[in-house]
């Protein structure tokens, strides 16, 4: 038997209001389902509302922006329509958020151990005579070194990644059973951001919860999330399994986004997707893509492709989903293929080396079929 939506948004328009008494819409009609044990990726380029939307599920909106249509349901309970102070306990206690800045979530004049006793005193049970075990519980659960030590020391003294996993312990503090994250490793070098993804997938299996990954980086959805939710000018235009998106995507906007990833091993420069996204204040005749899509006809510019579910789990907002094999080509050859010419005076010299220390993954496998589909067939 099918699980109950935990998270469920139901045709959200979400919108500001212009000069002239306009209202411009920045999310039109996304439906969004998560339930527990889920772990759904949200991507897409800057603008195209990843944020709104996630933020969006916990019942908050950025200044200026309204609802226009649409419902937010947790656990049953109407977001858009919940008295303020249940509201807040909502917030940080049964859903928390892990910000994409972590250092903007810690007060930098607090001790740690202050900052996430102050979250069990918030949205725990723990009496208070529990709340520095509950504290090095918590720090530990994050795999942090030295959690005793850690207690007395402020946020300036970690480095991002430390401040990061405190973030993340603050989160757990009311154990919470749906996460939303925001971009949470932008900004960390990739070793640390590998350590981070581990610990979420861990956290999200241990825990069963259902979780919301906002990145703009496929190699941590291939990563962290089971499911993809594709986004585009406020639009969903493509959903399936992280393996239906990541290997064989059906919109056009997710090919490119896949051939856009630059790989070190790959002699060739990555296929930039041309164009930019509509401003939210462009009015859109057709499919928001179509400048930008090598498929587009007459019809995509002229007519609103539905988003379609599919016979495979999928959901897709194109004409020409089923023409997505065109758009596979060997990319053009460039300067970097040719091997660099060794000086003479040279005492070393490197050419075309590429090293690696893990076994391929999904977003890999990927970014080759999407590259050289006859080889992956």
């Amino acid at each position: 038997m099918p699980q109950s939506p935990f998270i469920d948004i139901k045709d959200l328009s979400v919108g500001y209001t212009s000069r002239s008494g306009k209202t411009i819409p920045v999310l039109r009609d996304v439906n969004l389902s998560i339930t527990r044990g889920d772990s759904i990726g949200l991507v897409g380029e800057s603008g195209s509302g990843k944020s709104t939307l996630a933020l969006a599920a916990m019942g908050y909106f950025k200044r200026g922006l309204h609802v226009i249509s649409g419902q937010v349901q947790f656990d049953g309970i109407d977001m858009l329509d919940i008295e303020r102070n249940a509201l807040q306990r909502l917030r940080g206690g049964r859903l928390a958020l892990i910000p994409q800045n972590s250092g903007q979530s810690l007060t930098p004049n607090l001790r740690i151990g202050q900052q996430i006793s102050e979250a069990l005193r918030l949205h725990s049970d723990l009496p208070a005579t529990g709340f520095d075990a509950g504290v090095i519980d918590l720090l530990s659960q994050v795999r942090l070194p030295d959690p005793v030590g850690l207690t007395d020391r402020y946020p300036h003294e970690l480095s991002g990644g430390q401040q990061q996993r405190v973030a993340i312990a603050m989160a757990l503090a009311s154990n919470p059973e749906a996460l939303l994250l925001d971009e949470p490793t932008t900004g960390l070098d990739v070793t640390t951001q590998a350590h981070i993804m581990e610990l979420l997938r861990d956290l999200a299996k241990d825990r069963n919860l259902a979780m919301l990954y906002v990145s703009h980086d496929l190699g941590a959805i291939a990563r962290v999330c089971n499911k993809v939710m594709v986004m585009y000018a406020g639009e969903t235009v493509l959903t399936g399994s992280a393996k239906q998106v990541l290997l064989s995507p059906r919109h056009p906007y997710a090919h490119g986004l896949l051939a856009s990833i630059p790989r070190l091993n790959e002699a060739s420069l990555p296929q930039a997707l041309d164009g930019r996204p509509p401003m939210p204040s462009e009015t859109i005749t057709g499919c928001a893509f179509a400048d930008r899509c090598k498929l587009a006809d007459q019809t995509c510019h002229s007519s609103l492709p539905p988003l379609d579910h599919l016979d495979s789990g999928e959901a897709v907002r194109c004409f020409h989903h089923d023409q997505i094999g065109q758009l596979n080509r060997k990319p053009e050859k460039s300067a970097r293929s040719n091997p660099v010419a060794a000086d003479k005076d040279s005492a070393l010299s490197l050419a075309n080396l590429a090293v690696s220390y893990s076994r391929p993954g999904l977003l890999f496998k990927a970014v080759c079929t999407a590259r050289h589909p006859a080889k992956h067939r």
